[in-house]
């Protein structure tokens, strides 16, 4: 007797012969592919190729379904002249129009099914025996016996046995799906949808009733009723629609728009695509916050601190790009890496955007500020910082001296109490730009050479004129 089998027939009832039957049918396949003879070469080719399932193809490409779409025969000629044919269709297609838009996600399934296929052909070994990509999903294999967390399926909502079922995950949203499921996912790939987007939803929940939406559920299409609680509609507070219990969860997240606007951390309920996509977006710096809302930047202090301490660092920056021994000791990359792991913020989260530019933020960067996370570690980082550039002489030869008093103490752009002229970026204390009515010496000692110039240049011209 099989002991895997043995040891599932104490489980009484229905279980026990759901398990027997799957663990039967799951040691069959292991057997029957074990004693057939290039089984396995069979699965890494067809692999490499693309998988059956696809987007829905708009009615006006129909006619050029022939040339664009290949089942797991395809060799690497075929997908080259579709490739090259899916390109020109999508130079003559109308911008932002439904072809362009299904065209490019083919383009972009085509191109990765190449390269599988030229990688299987090089070192078949390297390439995984049950890669699929479906309608923009790029899943890979996921093998019985691992026993972790409750895992459930994004396509049927039903439990995902680990210790005899294998499973897909996607590689770029994380949807998870039977292996029977595969085959009929509707779902776009969350990683698509966001890269078509951009940025994420911008306003608060927007809303357009059931009616619009003509009572179904906007991703399987299932009619959604108040009367049976199976197929009650749920709003997903992300994207304003209703969806059915099988495709909104209740899962809970942080809206970006709520953020934005009212400052709200507020976790809500989303669908699961949503969840997908807001989790893409979690750590990307795509909000032009002081755009979106400059208002806050007024009312919350905290926010002010965080501008001023990426103001400071982005000039920070530029002294250490140009220093020599800050290169040498790669001491951009070295604090940040320490500061993040000391702060707990996570290694592998990257926070350059924060001292290489000054308006762009992620959510992540504005759930850190609200909990105070942020403001401490960017602190951290201008100490660093600024004592290197003081203690530097090829960064302290690079300091300016105000040319309005009489102090020869050297000054940053990011020292306290100093202003820089937007103009001509020299510095100067604030207190003597106040006196001086905000005037900058430097621009007016320009503008004059300028007048003086002009005044020359139509002397001269005169005088050629009187020749």
């Amino acid at each position: 007797m099989n002991p895997l089998r043995g040891s599932l027939a104490s489980i009484p009832g229905a279980l026990s012969s759901f398990f027997s039957e799957s663990a039967s049918s799951l040691l069959q396949q292991n057997s029957f592919s074990s004693n057939v003879p290039g089984a396995h070469d069979d699965d890494v080719s067809s692999t490499a190729s693309q998988s059956d399932k696809s987007y829905p193809i708009p009615s006006s490409l129909v006619k050029e379904q022939w040339r664009l779409i290949f089942t797991s025969d395809a060799n690497v000629q075929d997908l080259e002249a579709a490739i090259a044919h899916c390109r020109d269709l999508v130079m003559l297609s109308d911008e932002c129009s439904e072809e362009r838009r299904w065209l490019v996600r083919h383009l972009v399934d085509l191109r990765y099914s190449l390269k599988e296929l030229q990688s299987a052909e090089c070192d078949p070994l390297e390439i995984a025996p049950h890669v699929k990509t479906v309608v923009g999903h790029h899943f890979n294999v996921q093998r019985s016996g691992h026993i972790g967390a409750r895992q459930y399926c994004d396509h049927c909502s039903g439990l995902i046995w680990r210790m005899i079922q294998a499973c897909y995950v996607c590689t770029d949203c994380n949807f998870i799906a039977h292996q029977k499921c595969v085959d009929s996912i509707i779902r776009i790939c969350a990683h698509v949808v966001a890269s078509e987007r951009r940025y994420p939803i911008n306003e608060i929940c927007p809303e357009i009733g059931l009616a619009a939406q003509r009572y179904k559920c906007p991703e399987c299409g299932i009619l959604l009723n108040f009367k049976n609680s199976w197929i009650e509609p749920r709003l997903c507070d992300y994207s304003g629609l209703y969806y059915c219990p099988n495709c909104h969860w209740n899962d809970y997240s942080i809206i970006p728009a709520r953020v934005v606007h009212n400052w709200d951390f507020t976790q809500c309920k989303v669908s699961r695509a949503a969840l997908q996509e807001i989790n893409l977006f979690y750590e990307k710096p795509l909000i032009k916050l002081e755009e979106a809302n400059p208002k806050l930047f007024v009312f919350l202090e905290k926010l002010g601190t965080v501008k001023k301490l990426r103001q400071n660092l982005f000039y920070m920056r530029k002294y250490l790009l140009e220093c020599r021994s800050a290169t040498e000791e790669k001491l951009l990359d070295k604090q940040i890496a320490n500061h993040l792991n000391n702060e707990n913020i996570g290694a592998n989260e990257s926070r350059r955007h924060l001292i290489q530019s000054t308006e762009f933020y992620s959510i992540s960067d504005l759930e850190l500020i609200e909990k105070g996370i942020l403001v401490d570690y960017l602190q951290k980082v201008f100490n660093v910082f600024d004592q290197h550039i003081r203690s530097c002489e090829l960064c302290r030869a690079k300091a300016y001296i105000c040319e309005i008093c009489d102090n020869n103490e050297v000054i940053f752009p990011f020292d306290d109490g100093c202003i820089m002229c937007i103009k001509c970026n020299s510095i100067y204390h604030r207190v003597c730009m106040t006196r001086k009515n905000m005037s900058c010496p430097k621009c007016l000692r320009l503008q004059e050479r300028k007048s003086l110039l002009t005044i020359e240049n139509a002397d001269d011209v005169s005088d050629k004129e009187d020749m």
